[in-house]
Parts: C-alpha cells; sequence; structure tokens
C-alpha cells in the first residue's frame, strides 16, 4: 500500500503540476487572447479609419467621374467633329482632285481650240483677202459689165430702132406692092 500511496502521491503530484501548467497554460492563452483582443480593437480602429478613409476616395472618386464625364464627352464630340471634318476633308480632296483633273483637260482642250482659232483667223483673213481680190475683180465685171449693158441696151434701142424700121419699110413696100398691082 504503501507503495500505493506513494504512487498516488506521485499521481496526485503530477496532476498538480499539470494543473499547474494548464493554469499556466490558460493564463496564457487569457493573455494571448487579451492580446488578440487588443488587436482586433487596434483592427478595427484601423478598419473604420480606412473605410472613412475609402468613403471620401469614394466621394472624390465620384466627383471626379463626374468631372471627366463632360471631359469625354466633349471629346467624344470632338472626336466625331474630326471624324466628320476628316470625311469632309476627303470629300474634298476628291472633288478638288476631279476638278482639277476636269481643268486640266478644259486647259488642254482650250489650247486646242486656241490653236484652230488661230488657224481659222488665218484662214478667215486669206478669205477676206480673197473676198477683197473678188470684190475689185467683181466690181472690174460689174463695170464691164455695166458697160455691156449700156452697150446692149444701146443695141437693143438700135435693134429695136432697126426692127421699127424695118417694119416700116416692109409696110411701106407692102403698100407700094399692093397698090401697084
Amino acid at each position: 500500500m504503501a507503495k500505493n500511496t506513494e504512487d498516488l502521491k506521485n499521481y496526485r503530484e503530477a496532476l498538480i503540476a499539470e494543473r499547474e501548467a494548464l493554469r499556466a497554460d490558460i493564463k496564457d492563452l487569457d493573455n494571448s487572447n487579451y492580446e488578440i483582443l487588443r488587436q482586433m480593437k487596434e483592427v478595427e480602429i484601423q478598419l473604420l479609419e480606412k473605410n472613412r478613409a475609402s468613403r471620401e476616395l469614394s466621394s472624390t472618386l465620384h466627383e471626379l467621374k463626374k468631372s471627366l464625364v463632360r471631359f469625354v464627352t466633349e471629346e467624344s464630340s470632338l472626336t466625331t467633329e474630326i471624324d466628320l471634318l476628316e470625311t469632309e476633308k476627303g470629300r474634298m480632296i476628291a472633288t478638288y482632285d476631279e476638278m482639277s483633273h476636269e481643268c486640266g483637260d478644259n486647259i488642254s482642250n482650250l489650247g486646242g481650240t486656241i490653236l484652230k482659232i488661230d488657224f481659222m483667223k488665218g484662214e478667215l483673213d486669206s478669205l477676206r483677202s480673197k473676198i477683197r481680190m473678188t470684190e475689185q475683180q467683181a466690181g472690174e465685171a460689174f463695170r464691164a459689165l455695166d458697160s455691156l449693158e449700156e452697150k446692149f441696151s444701146w443695141a437693143s434701142k438700135a435693134f429695136a430702132e432697126l426692127t421699127d424700121s424695118m417694119k416700116g419699110i416692109e409696110k411701106g413696100l407692102k403698100i407700094k406692092y399692093y397698090t401697084k398691082e
């Protein structure tokens, strides 16, 4: 029994030592819990500060977004206007190129027309010269024709007088012939 008592004593001492170790562990756990609670409180305070800063940043961000929307809208409007102007510029360049090509063709045609006009001027001058010469020749021919006409008129009068005279002579002969018989 002595052994039993001794075992019990040892067992009791072991239990007491274990209880003391457990108390020390509990005290350490309590200290650790206290430290964790203190850290949690600090983290909660930091979280509250960060939430407040986040709300302030969100409010600032919202205000910046509102001001940026105006700039983005203006930029979009200007981009659209630039695109329209670029399109119009392209159309104007195409129209300019087309008109420039047409002007080049027209200038070439005008150059050809001017050459033809110059040629026609030379031809007209030549024709005028020929007309003047023909008019002079016609004037001479008309004068000759007038002279010829006068001669025909004179000859016609002479023939008419001759015819009248011959008729008169014929009449006179007929009268003499028929009266003599």
